[in-house]
């Protein structure tokens, strides 16, 4: 008797889906030993079983016979947030293409098939950026293809499946030819084998008569476990508090007993718990919401966790193996600031020291245990921060990465780090700025060193089972037959007089002999991790300067007002000034932008004052310029009659390891003649020229720099002390407009002038007079309010036709000046030759 299926519908398609996962887990240790590389930690067959897996772990535990858009749905998000890896999360974009095509199906005909292998075929090339023949993509292209050209029996799904089949193991022996480094290795793309499996898997749920047998189990067994769910309905309505609701409340010192009465009403179960900083939670309410909010007047909360009793309770039939281990993630929220990092580790070792260097959480499932999206979504959700940056750290997690990052309610962003210590090196500079890092990267080498499990050739590498091979950026370059032998060569290869720091993280296998190698690394910085990461005797990461990078690096303060505008592709670091208003105490342009405080100041009417970065502050942005590979520093700040902020600078000179390549200059000047002794500065950094004709240039403009300013209320002198509370008066009430110039480094008065009018004239006058001794290049500033940015403008349109002026910007005015003169506008005049 012949065996024909006509059709599929919900519980064949059902059954076909699980025996393609048991039967691709079969063949999965097969899929791994076909990796390209001869590394012990192949990978494909397990993150592709692993995801088929997490279809049919829903599957088998419908208590009923789903139709087919139930049907859809289910394996469609079981699919997407099980998949593992670059293969297992192309699977999944092709399960989800084959079912978008029959969702709407009652039964799927061979037609169908025909028309849901394209759309397999289509949403597989759209999950990859850049795809590559020769890979498991070409073989689902040319099953979607033959598909489209089968000249079968179209009534006959069988036929229609073995063809299909066929087609695959043809594809896949074609691989070798589309992929060169396929045919180098000696093996068959693995993804694609894969597929292969998966199709065999479909043949065998019809065919294969033990498959069979296991398949109608299952369909049996669906009854009993109805019957538990029903019982476990009845069961979940008894609960009167549905929401097991939990939270730290990070404080300590309030009434416990107060805070107890106000929630007791609100639940049952009720358990806290109180240190001297901390407040732990637990109760069983219908409103959670309500417990928060009057948590939350008693300080930030922390580890918030709800759960719905009465779905756990209904979910009787979750495996103790299904239930989340709390070991796999370790978070530390108190690390977030603006960003949290979360990165995927090899294991806790690893994944403490990314803590102790600023990350916010890690998940332990690297090499060989790449975890899924379900993996990733949960992580995200444990950080309280609500920007996170996820660091996969395995170029096989990244696409597993994007899809967690997208399904996200939080702002996430996916870096595409590809080694463990990559992505520290990321953590540990976490203070600087992403992008610069990401350039830096590309500077540097990461190494990871294993043993080879086969005979195979890499270009013109032969390389012998059991070899150690040494895989550089990606890239395996080097080999040898003692782990001490192949350091030996990696340092003589890639640590030269650009290396600023080696970071070594030892393995399971590392030996004293291999170590020993690093004694060598005496003129450099090292850092020694001791992970024991399976599979790999050593991680190492070499940090490289840039060589494009000056020799000098030149630093100032927030009182220069420089933006990133002004700045342009300079080098120039700035460190901040503090301001006070009211109780609060501010970064200048790190906390409290100009727009931010000139508000306060004109609408609140708060006085405030400013103090000077800390050694501490100078110390620490010393010492990361240093590691960043610059030679020389030279620091340039406010003037020394203003601020006692050269001294701090003085002071963490000292403190510094190489502090006698450091520099402190007193540009006598603020504002826009303080910036531009910076730009000025820099841009000599840049071309090259040597520290001791940088400083000269200094000191010339300190004394040719001129610098004018117009307050615009003089009371705000009053205020701030610089003249007597009558002179404010007379001066308010004759609408006196003070005309304040920077001289030697101090602030006084050039002269005054009346309204407005009088004001533009007087700064004209002084332009003018300056402009006809010579070419001068001008900068206008204002502070304040648009009163003030457009008589800056007025400043710079009244020179529009004067030859002998080249106006190079606007600033913006910020605290320093702002706390003493209120809203102002002025500019700065430097001849062009001196």
């Amino acid at each position: 008797m012949k065996l024909e299926i006509k059709v599929l519908n919900s519980m064949r398609l059902t059954k076909l889906l699980i025996a393609a996962s048991r039967w691709l887990s079969k063949y999965a240790d097969i899929l791994n030993d076909l990796n390209v590389y001869p590394v012990p930690d192949g990978d494909t067959g397990t993150n592709m079983s692993m995801t088929l897996q997490a279809v049919e772990n829903e599957l088998v535990k419908l208590n009923h016979e789903p139709n087919m858009q139930e049907l859809v749905e289910i394996v469609s998000e079981a699919v997407l947030l099980g998949a593992r890896g670059n293969s297992g999360t192309i699977l999944s974009q092709i399960i989800q293409g084959f079912l978008s095509a029959i969702k709407d199906k009652d039964e799927v005909g061979v037609e169908d098939a025909i028309k849901a292998f394209e759309m397999a075929k289509e949403r597989a090339y759209q999950a990859v950026s850049q795809p590559v023949e020769g890979t498991m993509l070409t073989v689902i292209r040319r099953v979607a293809e033959e598909a489209a050209v089968y000249e079968g029996d179209r009534d006959d799904f069988i036929l229609f499946l073995v063809h299909l089949k066929n087609v695959a193991k043809e594809a896949v022996e074609e691989t070798p030819n589309l992929l060169p480094k396929l045919k180098e290795a000696g093996v068959v793309d693995a993804g694609g084998k894969g597929i292969f499996y998966v199709l065999e898997g479909f043949e065998k749920s019809i065919t294969d008569p033990e498959m069979l047998k296991d398949l109608e189990r299952i369909v049996q067994s669906q009854a009993k476990r109805k019957e538990r769910m029903e019982y476990t309905y009845q069961e979940a309505e008894d609960i009167k508090f549905r929401y097991c609701t939990e939270f730290i409340i990070e404080e300590g010192n309030f009434d416990l007993d107060g805070y107890k009465k106000e929630i007791m009403n609100l639940g049952d179960s009720m358990v806290c718990a109180q240190t001297t900083s901390k407040t732990k939670t637990h109760i069983h309410t219908n409103n959670p919401g309500q417990v928060l909010e009057i948590a939350l007047r008693h300080g930030q909360l922390n580890n918030i966790k709800i759960e719905n009793m009465y779905f756990q309770h209904k979910n009787l039939l979750i495996s103790d193996k299904d239930i989340e281990n709390g070991e796999k993630y370790i978070i530390k929220n108190e690390n977030s600031e603006r960003v949290a990092y979360f990165a995927i580790v090899d294991n806790k070792n690893l994944g403490n020291y990314y803590l102790e260097a600023g990350a916010t959480g890690v998940l332990i499932g690297g090499q060989t245990q790449n975890p899924s999206v379900q993996d990733i979504e949960e992580g995200l959700k444990n950080i309280s921060c609500e920007k996170i940056i996820i660091l996969p750290n395995n170029k096989n997690i990244i696409s597993t990465a994007k899809i967690a990052a997208e399904r996200s309610e939080k702002e996430v962003l996916v870096v595409e780090t590809t080694t463990m210590l990559e992505g520290y090196y990321l953590i540990k500079n976490r203070d600087e700025k992403l992008d610069e890092l990401l350039k830096r990267v590309k500077n540097n080498f990461s190494i990871e060193i294993t043993q080879a499990v086969r005979d195979t050739k890499v270009e013109d590498l032969v390389i012998k089972v059991g070899e150690y091979i040494a895989i550089i950026n990606g890239k395996i370059k080097m080999k040898a037959d003692t782990l001490a032998d192949l350091n030996e060569k990696l340092i003589k290869e890639y640590v030269s007089s650009d290396t600023l720091e080696v970071t070594i993280s030892y393995g399971k296998d590392n030996n004293k002999e291999a170590n020993d190698i690093f004694n060598q690394l005496s003129s450099v910085e090292k850092k020694e991790l001791y992970s024991e990461q399976e599979n790999y005797p050593y991680y190492i990461y070499i940090e490289n300067r840039d060589r494009n990078l000056p020799e000098i690096a030149i630093v100032t303060d927030s009182t220069s007002d420089l933006t990133p505008e002004l700045i342009g592709d300079l080098n120039i670091d700035i460190i901040p000034l503090k301001v006070k208003l009211g109780d609060n105490y501010y970064r200048d342009g790190v906390e409290l932008s100009k727009k931010e405080f000139w508000k306060k100041i004109v609408s609140e009417s708060i006085i405030p004052k400013t103090s000077q970065p800390s050694p501490a502050e100078f110390k620490e942005i010393y010492e990361r310029l240093f590691k960043k590979g610059y030679k020389k520093i030279i620091s340039i700040h406010i003037s020394s009659k203003l601020s006692g902020t050269q001294q701090a600078a003085r002071v963490a000179k000292g403190m510094v390891k190489k502090g006698e390549n450091i520099t402190i200059v007193d540009s006598k000047a603020v504002a826009m003649s303080l910036g531009y002794q910076a730009l000025e500065a820099a841009r000599m950094a840049k071309e090259g020229v040597s520290e001791e004709t940088i400083l000269n240039r200094l000191y010339q403009l300190q004394d040719k720099i001129k610098l004018y300013f117009v307050v615009n209320e003089i009371s705000y002198l009053e205020k701030g002390g610089r003249i007597g509370r009558a002179s404010s008066i007379i001066g308010g009430f004759l609408k006196v407009k003070p005309i304040l110039k920077l001289e030697n480094g101090e602030i006084s008065v050039q002269g005054k002038a009346f309204g407005e009018a009088g004001a533009a004239g007087y700064m004209e006058r002084l332009i003018k007079a300056e402009s006809k001794k010579t070419s001068m290049i001008m900068y206008t500033a204002w502070g304040g309010t648009n009163k003030e940015l457009s008589s800056a403008d007025e400043i710079k349109n009244q020179q529009s036709g004067n030859s002998k002026i080249e106006y190079r910007g606007r600033f913006e005015i910020g605290a320093t000046i702002g706390s003493h003169t209120g809203p102002v506008f002025g500019f700065a005049i430097i001849p062009k030759i001196m």
